[in-house]
C-alpha cells in the first residue's frame, strides 16, 4: 500500500510536482470518467491520497444510478482511507459506526452486482454493458483483495472483510442459476412411461440449447477471455444434467425406452455441449462422467435385449405371412420379371433399420448390434429351411409349387447379396455362418428344381438310343415340351442363379442323352443304320443346342459333345475316327475306354484289333483334366439315378 511513495522518491527532484501532477490527473480522469468499461483502476502503484474522497452518500448515489464501477472505485478508495487513517484519537463507536457504513455500502453493491449476475441470461441480451460493467467490478474486488494480502504479508494487519472473496460468491450464485433453469424434471407417470421420458428428454433438450446459445454468444462476450466462462458454465450445467439423467437412468428404462435414452446421452447431449465447451477432449470427458459405467453398462445391455427380441418378434411375424402366402396357391408376385417376395425385403430391414439406429448412438455399439441381429438372422434362415422343407414335403402337387420354390431360392439370393456385399459386417464368423446357411438352401432349392423337371423327363429319356426310338423318334419332341415348359418358369428366377441352374440341366440332359448312348441298348449291323443313328443324334443334338441357347444358356463347351459322337458312329476309316476321338478327348477329358468302346458297340461290324488301336489314343494326355473340371460329361452322376 506504499507504493506510491516509492513511486513520489523515484520521480526526478525538478519534476516531481509535474509527476504528482500526472498521476493525479490520471487517476481522477478514470474516476471521474464514463460508467462503461475503461481501464481498472488499480490501487496499488495510483496516489489515492490525492484523489477527493467521495461521501457514503455520494457512493449511495452511484450504486442506486447503477454506476456500479465508478461506485466501486470510490468505495475502495474510501475503505483503503478509512483502514490507513490513524485512529487513535477515535473512539471505538466512531470506528464502528464508519466500518458498517463502509459494509453497508458493498452490501448494497455486491446485491446490485450479484442481482446482475443472476439475471445474465437476460441482462446480457438485454443490456450486456451491464453485465461486463458487474464483470469488472467483480475483476477490481479481487484486485482490491490481491493488494491487502500483499499488504498482509508485509505488516501482518489488513481490514477483516477482506479478502471479500467475490469470486467463490460469484460462482455460487452461477451454479444456483442454472440449477434453477434446469428445474426439476416431470413427475413420472405409472401410465405412461415412454411419454414422461419424452417429456423429460425434450424438457433437457430445449433449455439446454437455449441457454448455451445465450451463454454463446451473449454471456461470453462480457467476460475477459482468460476467464474461460463458458467452461465454468459447462462444469455447471453437466452436474444438474447428469443428476437428471441419473434419476431417469433409475426409473427401470424397459426395451423401446433405452433407445431415446441412449441417443440423448450419445448424439444429443454431445452436440448440444460441443458449442459451449468448444474441445472434442472436454466434451469426451463431460459424456464419460455424465452416468456410471456400471448404469450404462447396464442400460446398453437392456437396449441390445430388446433389439434382439424385437428383430426375433418382426422376423417371425414375416415368416409366418410368408407361409400363408404360399398356402393361398397364388402365384407369387412378379417384379423386374423375377418372382418376388416382400421376406427378404423385411428382413433386411428390420437388420439395416436396427443397425443403423445403433449406429447413430456410436460406431462400437452399432457393430455389437450387428453381430447380434446376425445371430438372429441365423435362427431365422433356420426356421426358414425348415418351413420350406415343410411346405416341399406337404404341397408337392400343388400347381404354384415350382413358383414357390423359385420363390424362395430367389429371397435367399436377396438375403445373401446383402450379407455378401456389407462392408459394415466385420464379423467373419458369424458373416460364414449366416451365408452357409443360405447356400445350403439355395442348393437344396436347385435340387428341387432339377429334381421336378426330370422326373418328368425320366420316362421319355429311357426311350432314347433304343430301336423304337430310331424307328420313331418321338421321345426327343416330348423332352423339348417338358424342358421349355419348366425353363419358362425358371426364367423367374434371378439372373446368378437361373444361369447356374440352366447350366446344370443342360449339362445333365446331355449327360442323360450320352448315357443312354452307352447302355449298349443300340446296334447297328449296317453303314446305313450307323448312319441314320448319327444323323439323329446329330439332329436332336442339333434341336437341344437351339433349344438351350434360346434360354440364355452360356454353356457352350457343351455344343460338341453329341455332335463329335454322332461323327464317331457315321465314319468308317479308322484313322478318322482315331481323330474324332481325339477330338473328344480333348473337348472331355474324362472320356474313358469304356465309353468309347460302348459308343463303339453300336458299329458292330468293327474289328477287335480297330477297336483296340482306336482306344490307344486315350492313353495319351489330351488336356489337364484340373482345368477342365467344369467339363466333365462321362464320369457325372445324373440326377435320374435319384428320381
Amino acid at each position: 500500500m506504499k507504493k506510491f511513495k516509492r513511486l513520489l522518491e523515484n520521480a526526478k527532484p525538478g519534476n516531481k510536482c509535474n509527476t504528482v501532477k500526472a498521476i493525479l490527473s490520471h487517476t481522477e480522469e478514470a474516476l471521474d470518467s464514463t460508467d462503461n468499461i475503461v481501464d481498472i483502476l488499480e490501487i496499488n502503484g495510483k496516489l489515492w491520497h490525492s484523489i477527493k474522497l467521495l461521501s457514503e452518500k455520494d457512493i449511495n448515489k452511484l450504486i442506486e444510478q447503477k454506476r456500479y464501477f465508478k461506485a466501486d472505485q470510490h468505495l475502495i478508495k474510501l475503505e483503503y482511507e478509512r483502514f490507513t487513517n490513524d485512529t487513535t484519537e477515535k473512539d471505538e463507536d466512531s470506528i464502528k459506526k464508519e466500518k458498517q457504513e463502509i459494509e453497508s455500502l458493498y452490501e448494497l453493491l455486491s446485491a446490485a452486482i450479484f442481482k446482475v449476475v443472476k439475471e445474465s441470461m437476460n441482462v446480457s441480451k438485454e443490456n450486456p454493458d451491464l453485465l461486463k460493467m458487474a464483470v469488472q467490478v467483480k475483476i477490481q474486488e479481487e484486485r482490491a483483495d490481491q493488494v491487502y494480502l500483499e499488504e498482509k504479508g508485509k505488516s501482518g494487519s489488513i481490514p477483516e472483510v477482506r479478502p471479500r472473496g467475490w469470486e467463490a460468491k460469484w460462482l455460487s450464485i452461477l451454479q444456483h442459476c442454472v440449477n434453477e433453469r434446469i428445474g426439476e424434471l416431470p413427475s413420472a407417470s405409472d401410465d405412461n412411461q415412454t411419454e414422461w421420458l419424452t417429456q423429460c428428454l425434450v424438457q433437457l433438450r430445449n433449455q439446454l440449447e437455449e441457454d448455451l446459445d445465450t451463454i454463446v454468444n451473449c454471456i461470453k462476450p462480457c467476460y475477459p477471455q482468460e476467464y474461460n466462462i463458458c467452461e465454468k458454465y459447462a462444469e455447471y450445467y453437466h452436474k444438474k444434467i447428469s443428476s437428471h439423467i441419473a434419476l431417469i437412468a433409475e426409473s427401470g428404462l424397459k426395451g423401446k425406452e433405452v433407445y431415446p435414452f441412449l441417443y440423448w446421452i450419445y448424439n444429443c447431449y454431445p452436440k448440444i455441449m460441443i458449442a459451449i465447451t468448444q474441445s472434442e477432449d472436454l466434451n469426451q470427458q463431460l459424456l464419460n462422467t455424465l452416468l456410471p459405467e456400471i448404469t450404462i453398462s447396464h442400460l446398453k445391455n437392456e437396449y441390445f435385449s430388446a433389439i434382439q427380441s424385437n428383430a426375433r418378434m418382426h422376423m417371425n411375424n414375416s415368416l409366418h405371412i410368408e407361409e400363408e402366402n404360399w398356402r393361398s396357391e397364388k402365384e407369387p408376385l412378379v417384379l423386374n420379371d423375377c418372382y418376388h417376395s416382400e421376406l427378404p425385403i423385411d428382413i433386411i430391414q428390420i437388420i439395416e433399420g436396427a443397425f443403423q439406429d445403433t449406429r447413430t448412438l456410436n460406431s462400437d455399439l452399432g457393430d455389437h448390434a450387428l453381430d447380434i441381429l446376425l445371430e438372429e438372422t441365423n435362427c431365422f434362415l433356420e426356421s426358414f429351411q425348415r418351413s420350406a422343407e415343410n411346405f416341399e414335403k406337404k404341397n408337392l402337387n400343388q400347381e404354384n409349387f415350382i413358383s414357390i420354390i423359385i420363390s424362395i431360392a430367389n429371397s435367399c439370393d436377396s438375403i445373401r447379396n446383402y450379407i455378401k456385399t456389407n462392408e459394415s459386417i466385420t464379423n467373419a464368423v458369424i458373416k460364414e455362418r449366416v451365408l452357409s446357411i443360405l447356400n445350403e438352401m439355395e442348393k437344396k432349392r436347385k435340387y428341387i428344381l432339377l429334381k421336378a423337371l426330370f422326373c418328368k423327363l425320366k420316362p421319355h429319356c429311357k426311350k432314347l438310343v433304343t430301336e423304337k426310338w430310331l424307328a420313331c423318334p418321338k421321345s426327343i419332341d416330348k423332352i423339348f415340351e417338358i424342358t421349355e415348359e419348366h425353363l419358362t418358369k425358371l426364367k423367374k428366377l434371378k439372373a446368378p442363379q437361373y444361369q447356374d441352374l440352366l447350366k446344370e440341366i443342360h449339362t445333365q440332359l446331355i449327360t442323360e442323352y450320352i448315357l443312354r448312348i452307352i447302355k449298349k441298348r443300340l446296334s447297328c449291323k449296317t453303314e446305313n443304320q450307323q448312319k441314320q443313328v448319327a444323323d439323329q443324334i446329330e439332329n436332336e443334338a442339333d434341336q437341344l443346342w437351339k433349344l438351350f441357347t434360346f434360354y440364355g444358356s452360356e454353356a457352350t463347351f457343351l455344343e460338341s459333345a453329341l455332335s463329335k459322337i454322332a461323327e464317331i458312329i457315321r465314319l468308317k476309316d479308322v484313322n478318322a475316327i482315331i481323330m474324332e476321338v481325339a477330338a473328344l478327348f480333348h473337348d472331355f477329358p474324362d472320356v474313358g475306354k469304356q465309353h468309347i468302346g460302348a459308343i463303339l458297340y453300336i458299329k458292330v461290324n468293327m474289328k477287335k484289333s480297330d477297336e483296340k488301336k482306336i482306344l490307344s489314343i486315350l492313353n495319351t494326355p489330351m488336356n489337364d483334366t484340373d482345368s477342365a473340371i467344369d467339363r466333365k460329361l462321362f464320369s457325372n452322376s445324373t440326377i435320374l439315378k435319384a428320381v
